[in-house]
């Protein structure tokens, strides 16, 4: 027998919602777009002065239901101080995205769930960036295992200095965390 890793939203809502208390404890204002917001359960224990989520599934909390990334380039991200970008796995092509816009001002808190193991993909976007996708098909699990790595050393290349997060690791190496935009 098998056995398959299984998605599931927000398996660990109590350190989730403890990272993103600690990342606004210092704003007078606290308005979120959070990119993958599932059951809004994140959220709904904290106070907000503007909320504004998005997912694909239908049926699921208060949100615009649409996929985060074929909307992505139509978002307007400058009304927001926040940007919650908990999705499956390493979102590098947002990662970056958010990274490079000019309407996500200096400043911004992004928060960020980065989960991988040796046998989750990594995207074709980090390949390209750190010139290894002719290596990658050679021996993936090498680089797999080092997700997080090129995560940290993604946010280093665009000026991120400073990244506070926690990790956890079961069959999964997991970090919560967040850093702030420059």
């Amino acid at each position: 027998m098998s056995q398959q890793p299984t998605k599931t939203d927000n398996k660990s809502i109590p350190n989730k919602i403890f990272i993103r208390k600690k990342a606004i404890e210092k704003l007078k204002t606290i308005k979120v777009m959070d990119l993958f917001a599932g059951r809004n359960v994140l959220w709904n224990n904290i106070k907000t002065d503007k909320y504004f989520g998005i997912d694909i599934a239908t049926n699921k909390g208060k949100n615009l239901n649409v996929d985060t990334r074929k909307a992505f380039d139509s978002l307007d991200f400058s009304e927001y101080n926040v940007i919650d970008c908990d999705s499956y796995g390493i979102a590098f092509d947002l990662y970056k995205k958010l990274l490079t816009r000019k309407d996500v001002k200096k400043g911004t808190i992004i928060i960020y769930t980065a989960i991988t193991n040796e046998f989750t993909k990594i995207q074709n976007v980090l390949k390209e960036e750190f010139n290894f996708k002719n290596f990658y098909n050679k021996a993936p699990s090498l680089f797999n295992a080092r997700a997080i790595e090129f995560f940290y050393e993604l946010l280093a290349k665009y000026g991120i200095e400073e990244v506070y997060y926690y990790s956890i690791r079961d069959n999964f190496l997991k970090h919560y965390g967040y850093f702030f935009k420059n």
